[in-house]
């Protein structure tokens, strides 16, 4: 059961900060070093500083980025650059982009706090593996400022209609905010505390299962963290707001949940030529060429082609190189079950991400050093990078639908690093959520 509350944010004061895309960031875990110096020089108070500072000379226990970070939330409440809602709210948060193929996708979003669960409690399901490193570095800043920066995104099945009407209905008044980023993606956030709404809300998201898109490693994090507060608090609670984690929920069905597929990269390092990696794969897979030029514009009409042919098997892209482009058909998909060595759910061994790391990878070519795979969501980013000699192969994927997602990860699989893409990411710095021990989150009544 997945227990949703309202809660006080904290939002930045817009009449203090001027414009809010100049204080916003994408998640932490996506930002390369240059734009993480960029953010730093673009706001005196961009989210950067909280949720990524920067590391100086000099650095100790008694003096980092987190400590830092900690000072800076406090200052900043104390100067009034942040605001803390007078009332618990939920937040709607709308995301509308340009879509590759023409148009534009709008997704549409909850932010609540929701109850941290067990994955063994069957309410939150993740679908990626974690590393230590992230989670200690979260972890560091968890316990110097106690406060979700960021949001969990997670996506929610089952009919959306109460919910759907909730939200259409937030979003007929006037936004908190309406800005658009330099990827073309427009942001706004609406206010969300009619009692009657969140009564709706929280009744009507308990049966729902929870999977998570992005987050993984902040939602281990606020685990650890829960269970080092309930430790240390006497008088804790189950509505004690470390028990709760910030999300984003969105719709299994809304129409703009995007899923990108994350393509693999050969290193050149590896040693082996295309020719040799496609005479390996012939074995399992029937081929069929596309002449690609010179040109670039071309490689989307494969891609199409690709994705509309994976509706009925397991289709892979192969570049190796000069004017050829490679489908790659799997000649036995009723036997995919005996294809990996690792055991698991078919759900989980059918989709073509763990054919690719499994039989492709692990199996036929013997690519077992994980240092020789780079990734990349851009299709022309791979074609250039064999092109021009810096990686042998590029094999390309085609997007894994939600729902199977949903089904693999439900029988508590984990799919292979870089499985997903979900876009556009969350931006970080819209809402604050402060879990601090002395922090309780308000039960509604009129929802018992």
């Amino acid at each position: 059961m997945a227990r949703l509350r309202p809660f006080r944010g904290y939002r930045y004061n817009v009449e203090k900060v001027g414009d809010l895309g100049a204080v916003v960031s994408p998640p932490y875990d996506v930002i390369p070093d240059e734009l993480r110096r960029e953010l730093h020089r673009r706001h005196p108070h961009n989210v950067i500083r909280l949720i990524l500072g920067e590391d100086r000379t000099g650095d100790d226990a008694a003096e980092n980025r987190y400590l830092r970070a900690r000072r800076y939330f406090q200052e900043w409440e104390e100067t009034g650059i942040l605001l803390r809602e007078t009332a618990p709210a939920f937040y709607v948060y709308e995301q509308q982009y340009p879509w590759k193929r023409g148009g534009q996708r709008v997704r549409t979003g909850l932010i609540g706090a929701v109850g941290l669960e067990e994955y063994g409690a069957r309410v939150v399901f993740p679908h990626e593996r974690t590393m230590p490193g992230p989670k200690a570095d979260r972890l560091s800043l968890m316990q110097a400022l106690p406060v979700n920066l960021e949001q969990i995104f997670c996506f929610y099945p089952g009919p959306p209609g109460s919910i759907t009407d909730v939200l259409r209905s937030a979003t007929r008044t006037d936004p908190l905010c309406d800005f658009g980023d330099e990827a073309g993606v427009r942001h706004r956030l609406w206010l969300l505390q009619k009692p009657e709404a969140i009564a709706c809300l929280v009744t009507a998201f308990r049966d729902r299962p929870l999977f998570i898109a992005d987050g993984h490693h902040r939602y281990e994090t606020a685990l650890t963290f829960r269970e080092e507060m309930r430790r240390a608090d006497a008088t804790g609670g189950p509505e004690k707001a470390y028990n709760f984690v910030m999300m984003t929920l969105v719709s299994i069905e809304d129409e703009g949940l995007t899923v990108l597929p994350t393509h693999r990269l050969i290193r050149v390092e590896w040693g082996r030529a295309g020719a040799e990696i496609v005479r390996l794969l012939e074995p399992h897979f029937s081929r069929e060429e596309r002449v690609i030029g010179h040109g670039e514009g071309g490689l989307q009409t494969y891609l199409v082609e690709m994705e509309e042919r994976g509706r009925r098997g397991h289709v892979f892209g192969l570049y190796t190189g000069g004017e050829t482009f490679t489908l790659l058909t799997l000649k036995d998909p009723g036997g995919v079950e005996r294809l990996t060595e690792r055991g698991g759910s078919r759900s989980a061994q059918a989709l073509d991400v763990v054919i690719l790391e499994h039989l492709i990878f692990q199996r036929v070519l013997q690519l077992t050093d994980p240092e020789m795979i780079r990734f990349t969501q851009d299709e022309e980013v791979a074609l250039r990078e064999v092109r021009h000699g810096r990686a042998a192969a590029a094999f390309f994927l085609n997007p894994i639908p939600v729902t199977q997602i949903a089904a693999a990860v439900s029988t508590g699989q984990r799919l292979p690093p870089k499985s997903t893409y979900f876009y556009p990411k969350l931006l970080s710095g819209l809402v604050f959520f402060q879990v601090d021990p002395r922090e309780g989150l308000d039960v509604p009544t009129t929802s018992l």
